[in-house]
């Protein structure tokens, strides 16, 4: 096992509107998580990784872009979300047209 290790993807930040019962419950869970030792919000990021490629999977069978997808073609992945810094045409082959 090498010694080395990869960079990380940037991280940006985003904005979510939630009830305001919800946002006083992550902060409690913010001091109690931070108190114990753990990092709340790489576990909500690794949360929202988890759940956006569900929606993605789940978006891409409503569409029935996985009968036609070419599974041999692995579009470029960070934390397991497809990336690219061009946009593709919503029809490209491997299903992730427009994103």
């Amino acid at each position: 096992m090498g010694v080395l290790k990869r960079k990380e993807e940037p991280s940006e930040t985003i904005t979510l509107r939630v009830p305001a019962s919800v946002k006083a419950e992550i902060d409690l869970l913010r001091e109690r998580t931070n108190e114990a030792g753990f990092d709340l919000n790489a576990t909500i990021c690794e949360s929202i990784i988890r759940l956006t490629r569900q929606m993605r999977d789940e978006m891409d069978r409503l569409e029935g872009k996985t009968a036609g997808r070419d599974r041999s073609r692995k579009p470029a992945t960070a934390n397991g979300l497809a990336h690219s810094d061009r946009k593709q045409p919503a029809s490209a082959s491997d299903g992730q047209g427009g994103v």
